[in-house]
């Protein structure tokens, strides 16, 4: 409780007005994992003992749905998740959490229309966002963004890669630790209103645990107790696998969402094998781009080792399992829109490609023919992690099969370097003109933007079917925007 005040009166130093933290509920309430009659319910109890929760129809909790009792537990660091079912499709419900010592603030969430419902969907997404604080101040920001992507008054939010930097400042190694690192993202403000003010559909990237970890080096102790955080700090229906973390869920006729797991099951780069080689494929015989790896000082011809190793077939990125599921889950579904949401680009952007999907160039490439050779529709990858807003169409092979079979959004960061702050830092100004010329030259994205904290605003019109996406700033300030029609 301690470290928890603490933190609060830090960032009153820092500058942020801040309100005073709910009695008994400091770190705030959350709802995700909506269905059209469900909902899970999050909060954290400031001391162990029994927590009930209210839902009611109405913001002044009169004319309440259920009361469902549960236990601030020690082992699970006092946080409480409840699930209330039987509810109504499609309407508006309000919470909150009671115990002896106080009750929360009132959080909010709709729930999802019938499946076959053609309604509008207006959903918020973004990830990268690291509270780490130095001397009890922000090292980055007081997460902005968040607060611009609450007004959108959207249907949900997806917050997926990074939802903390466990190493950073302090690298957290036990379950502990990983439990700290939550409960400092929570001190801020943003955060506890969006959570508060629309459901969550959360996943993981490499920072919930270590920077580009995969399942196949990973100590295994130290995933599974990132992992127990992560679940204990989010509203997740836990599975009878209690590691699994990729799911869909649909919201009506008009959009279904496949959320992904990239960390998990992945196998281990071959950023070793290739060494500095920063755009390997742009070295592979046929394709004529010496002169770019010239001004990067490499070689005209990738070594024949690294691209083996990308084109390895039998290195993964989702793991057999997952991947059937997704491919069979884009094949089946009849919602208008696919959603992808993914913890790495799949998008060709050449540099530095190992810890993208382009490091797992077999896979990537299955995935990208498998829909288009089953002519899957109206697929939009969702993605988070490059610290960069990046708009653009998904191509098989730019340079051997050029087909775009799919878009992508790529946003943030929330709270962490811009990527051209890191490319200025690590190599210079020099280095971000090389950086743009490649992307813009070779991707060529519809829109991007390096230096900004980002959030994106997704809608979809149920009479046009078109989706239109937006990405703003901190201040709300437009970004890039694209519209697709539906095929």
């Amino acid at each position: 409780m301690l470290v928890v005040v603490a933190s609060f009166l830090f960032a009153a130093s820092c500058g942020e007005e801040r309100e005073r933290p709910t009695a008994g509920f400091s770190l705030g309430v959350a709802s995700g994992e909506v269905t059209s009659t469900s909902a899970i319910l999050w909060t954290r109890a400031d001391t162990a003992g029994p927590v009930r929760a209210i839902v009611a129809s109405d913001p002044y909790l009169r004319d309440v749905t259920a009361r469902i009792d549960a236990e601030a537990a020690p082992e699970r660091d006092l946080t409480v998740q409840v699930e209330v079912s039987g509810l109504q499709p499609g309407t508006r419900y309000f919470f909150r959490f009671e115990s002896s010592n106080g009750v929360s603030e009132t959080g909010t969430f709709r729930t999802a229309p019938l499946a076959d419902a053609p309604e509008p969907v207006a959903f918020v997404f973004s990830g990268d966002s690291d509270g780490t604080r130095v001397n009890g101040c922000p090292a980055h920001n007081e997460f902005e963004a968040l607060d611009r992507a609450r007004e959108e008054d959207a249907d949900f939010f997806l917050y997926f890669g990074d939802t903390i930097y466990a190493d950073a400042g302090e690298p957290a190694t036990t379950l502990d630790e990983y439990r700290a690192k939550y409960r400092e993202n929570r001190g801020y403000r943003a955060l506890r209103d969006i959570l508060a003010a629309m459901p969550v559909f959360v996943s993981w990237d490499d920072h919930e645990v270590l920077n580009d970890f995969d399942g196949q080096t990973i100590d295994p102790e130290r995933m599974r107790a990132g992992r127990r955080a992560f679940g204990e700090y989010f509203p997740l229906r836990e599975s009878e696998d209690d590691m699994r973390l990729y799911r869909s869920f649909r919201w009506g006729a008009t959009a279904e969402v496949f959320i992904l797991d990239g960390r998990q099951y992945r196998s281990g780069d071959v950023a070793d094998v290739c060494g500095e080689d920063v755009v390997p494929t742009l070295g592979a015989p046929g394709v004529e781009q010496s002169g770019l790896r010239a001004l990067a000082g490499l070689p005209e011809r990738t070594d024949a080792a690294c691209l083996a190793a990308i084109e390895d077939p039998t290195r993964t990125m989702l793991g057999a399992e997952q991947l059937a599921w997704l491919e069979e889950g884009l094949r089946s579904s009849d919602a208008t829109w696919k959603f992808v949401v993914n913890s790495t680009p799949i998008m060709e952007l050449f540099v530095q490609p190992y810890d993208r999907w382009e490091g797992y160039a077999a896979e990537r490439r299955a995935l990208l023919t498998f829909i288009a050779e089953h002519d899957i529709r109206n697929v939009v990858f969702l993605t988070t992690d490059w610290h960069a807003t990046i708009f653009g169409e998904v191509r098989v092979d730019s340079f051997a099969d050029p087909r775009a079979v799919a878009y992508e959004f790529i946003v943030g960061p929330i709270a962490t370097t811009p990527l051209q702050h890191e490319i200025e830092r690590t190599v210079g100004e020099a280095g971000v003109a090389g950086i743009v010329a490649v992307v813009s030259g070779l991707a060529r994205p519809d829109c991007f933007d390096l230096d900004s904290y980002s959030y994106a605003v997704a809608r979809i019109d149920p009479a046009s079917r078109a989706l239109t996406v937006l990405a703003k700033d901190d201040t709300g300030a437009v970004l890039c925007e694209k519209r697709l029609e539906a095929r």
